[in-house]
C-alpha cells in the first residue's frame, strides 16, 4: 500500500504532529477568565455578592491557566528549537 498525497487545503500529518508539540493552547485559559469577568459583571449589577465572588475565583484561576499554558508552550517551543539546532553549533 502507497501513501496518498494529501489534499492542498488538509495539513500534512507531520505539521498536525507538530502543532501538538507546542504545547496547550492559551486560549484556554483566556476563555475561562472571561467567563470570570462575565460572572463578576452579572454579580455585580445585580448586587449578588457569591456570585461575585465566584467569577473573581474564575478570572483569577483561567488567568493562571493561560499563563501555565503559555509557559508550557514556550518551553517546548525552546526545547523543539534547540534540537533542530546543526550538530556543529555550540
Amino acid at each position: 500500500m502507497t501513501e496518498s498525497i494529501s489534499d492542498p487545503g488538509q495539513p500534512a500529518a507531520s505539521e498536525r504532529n507538530g502543532r501538538a508539540a507546542q504545547g496547550p493552547d492559551p486560549v484556554i485559559g483566556a476563555g475561562i477568565t472571561l467567563l470570570g469577568i462575565f460572572l463578576m459583571g452579572t454579580g455585580g449589577a445585580r448586587d449578588a455578592h457569591y456570585v461575585f465572588d465566584v467569577g473573581v475565583l474564575t478570572g483569577v484561576l483561567g488567568a493562571a491557566t493561560f499563563v501555565l499554558c503559555v509557559a508550557l508552550s514556550a518551553m517546548k517551543q525552546r526545547e523543539a528549537e534547540k534540537g533542530d539546532g546543526e550538530p556543529g553549533e555550540g
